[in-house]
């Protein structure tokens, strides 16, 4: 009974720093909205486009999302228009310390909040 437990355990602190990744990310293009009022155009008024890493985006520095299981090498803008915008934390692309952890996850986040799983 606790192996598949810890099992599930483990795999929500997986989920969870991936999500805390996106969220970050989503803060940053929030904050972005609010000046220019666009996803899709930084405050330098240079455009995101989809495939952005997430230190592309403005507020996000390059190693703010390094974790555990995600690095900041599996998230990118996968979508993003002036008012919408798909994030992705891809397991497959990450190189962090416990990657092959991730391997097959991937988890979307968009504009309007909803988070889709997959690979769990």
């Amino acid at each position: 009974v606790a192996i598949p437990m810890m099992m599930r355990n483990r795999q929500r602190a997986m989920i969870t720093e991936a999500e805390a990744g996106l969220g970050t990310m989503r803060t940053a293009l929030r904050a972005m909205f609010a000046e220019t009022r666009a996803y899709n155009v930084t405050q330098a008024g240079t455009a995101l486009s989809a495939g952005s890493a997430a230190g592309e985006i403005p507020g996000v520095a390059a190693g703010n999302l390094n974790g555990r299981y995600f690095d900041d090498a599996a998230y990118s803008i996968t979508a993003i228009s002036a008012s919408t915008y798909t994030l992705t934390a891809d397991g497959d692309d990450s190189g962090a310390s416990e990657a092959a952890e991730v391997a097959g996850i991937s988890i979307t986040l968009n504009q309007d909040g909803a988070i889709v799983r997959s690979g769990l």
